[in-house]
Formats: structure tokens, sequence, C-alpha cells
């Protein structure tokens, strides 16, 4: 991933893209501890300016989340690598990913803890360009999922960016024409079940 010739690095990031999607236990674990590989998927996402780079570090990512999770010892680092990549919003892999991880509820504690993690789910949400619902909505989306961990209520309420993104989705979506759907449930209806979950600790 880091070779100066554009086709070497697009051949390799393709190759970590397919090893991700086509994997087993063994191939995830692998490349899951390997030192360097989720931070160099999560560098490449953002800096390589190789458009076809960026996308298959991007599904690459996006791919071993579904296969990485607490209490793996290399669940830790793909946390770091989705909370850096989060910054790459011009397709829905790393808010997929991110989404994918808070439906399970043995990742939750950890998400909610990760140093960087909520502040970047918060950003997403706060999203308000033209092409950015898809990605504003799965992150709304996993925001939600975290506020069913009640062990870790109490670190989402002190969060300011996530309480702006709940206040200020809910009252903009009340207001609004159309909302956007995630399955079916409006971002606004999300964004209530979620307060609703914390409030206690407010």
């Amino acid at each position: 991933l880091n070779d100066p010739i554009d086709e070497a690095r697009v051949n390799a990031a393709e190759a970590l893209f397919n090893m991700a999607r086509n994997n087993s236990d063994d191939t995830v674990e692998n490349m899951g501890n390997h030192p360097r590989l989720l931070a160099s998927l999560a560098h490449s996402v953002l800096t390589d300016y190789s458009a076809d780079v960026r996308a298959y570090s991007a599904r690459a990512l996006e791919w071993l989340s579904a296969d990485i999770h607490h209490p793996m010892p290399c669940h830790r680092i793909l946390l770091k690598a989705l909370t850096t990549a989060s910054q790459w919003t011009k397709t829905t892999c790393i808010a997929e990913a991110l989404k994918m991880q808070a439906s399970l509820s043995e990742n939750r504690k950890p998400m909610v803890e990760h140093p960087g993690l909520l502040d970047a789910l918060a950003a997403l949400s706060l999203l308000d360009g033209i092409t950015d619902d898809e990605v504003k909505t799965c992150a709304i989306s996993a925001i939600e999922r975290l506020s069913k961990e009640t062990s870790t209520r109490h670190i989402m309420v002190k969060n300011e960016g996530v309480m702006t993104a709940l206040t200020k989705a809910t009252f903009v979506e009340d207001g609004a024409d159309d909302v956007t759907p995630e399955e079916g449930t409006p971002n606004a209806l999300l964004m209530k079940t979620a307060l609703k979950n914390l409030a206690e600790h407010m």
C-alpha cells in the first residue's frame, strides 16, 4: 500500500479487499492481528490519491468489520482504524462498518469507551451535505444502537458531540417535510429512541 506506483497500490488494495470478502476465520484473525495492516488501510482511505485504492481500502475495512468483534484481540485495533477512517464520507463503507459493529451487543461497550469513536459518530451524524444522507443515517443508527448498552449510557450523555447530534437531528427531522428512512424508520425516531434510552443519565 506504500508503493509509489499507482497500479501496485491498487492491486494490493484490491487483493486485501478480496481477502477480507472471501475469508475464513483464520484469514480474518491473521489480517486483524497483523501489526500494521488495519492502520495502513485506514491511512490509505484518507490519504491515497488513487480513488481505487481509497475505495478498495474502505471496502476491506467494512468487510473485516463484519467478522472482527469483541473480545478478539484485534478488535481494539479495528476500532482505532475505523475511528481514523471515519473522515471518509465519499461512500458509506466506514459508516456502515460502524453501524454493523454497533449491531452486536458485545461490541457496544468497547466502542463507547474507545477514544474518539463517539466524536467520530457525532461528526458523521451532523453532516449536512447534499450527498451525505446515507452516511448520516448509518451514523445515527449506530448511535441509537450504542445507546442500548446500559452500562455506558453515562459516558454517552457526557459526550457533547453525541448530545448535539441527537438533539439537532430530532429537531431538524421533526420540522422537515421529508425524513430519511432507515429501513422504514425516520432518523428522528431513531434519535428519539436514543434520547429516551439516555434520559435517566441526563
